[in-house]
């Protein structure tokens, strides 16, 4: 007797960010990884927006969307600071609260140190497809103002040149640079049920 054909799980993974600049590129990020891997049926994904949102009551938000059949979370938050310690205490302001409603294993939190604009960065290739220029050097790497950097190198940084370089952005490359954006792959491919990718040695993971 034959067995019935099971459909795979749908999976519904929901990531959290600061704004409309980071809703952009996540999404447009995540859905390079999962394309890449293949995944046998395509995830559902939703953003929520963060600001104006206590630290302390992001967890609320996940059990929000576990109401919505929900089932993997991720928070990108700027930190906005390069300070270990400081990052550590931001991470862990939000950890915390997801430990004591024991959510803490369905959410991985991936500071962006200091901001977004530093996985765009790590990608050299992508901006001079998006800039229609070679680079005579490397591209500078100012992590305390990476804002004014890509304003400099794509003649601004508002939406308009958020979505080009978001076009040509490629996840390998920004793992190769960025551990943060190494850790969100890396979680983002387990959630999707692959084996994640073995990540450089010399790269910390980050908060999870």
């Amino acid at each position: 007797m034959r067995r019935p054909f099971k459909r795979p799980t749908q999976r519904k993974i929901a990531f959290f960010v600061d704004g409309d600049k980071e809703k952009l590129l996540v999404e447009a990020l995540a859905r390079k990884v999962i394309e890449r891997h293949r995944p046998t049926c395509q995830p559902v994904l939703g953003t929520l927006r963060l600001a104006g949102t206590p630290r302390e009551g992001v967890y609320s938000l996940v059990e929000v969307m576990l109401t919505k059949d929900y089932q993997r979370f991720f928070i990108l938050f700027n930190t906005r600071s390069t300070s270990r310690r400081r990052i550590s205490l931001m991470a862990g302001e939000l950890h915390e609260p997801l430990v004591r409603v024991r959510l803490e294993d369905k959410v991985s939190i991936i500071p962006l140190v200091p901001s977004i604009e530093t996985w765009v960065l790590a990608d050299e290739e992508a901006l001079a497809r998006a800039a229609g220029k070679r680079w005579t050097g490397e591209v500078p790497q100012e992590r305390s103002q990476p804002e004014d950097v890509l304003r400099e190198l794509l003649g601004g940084w508002g939406p308009r040149e958020q979505k080009r370089v978001a076009r040509y952005l490629d996840p390998e490359r920004i793992r190769a640079r960025d551990k943060s954006f190494d850790a969100f792959a890396r979680a983002l491919q387990l959630a999707l049920g692959a084996r994640a990718s073995p990540s450089s040695e010399a790269q910390e993971p980050a908060f999870t």
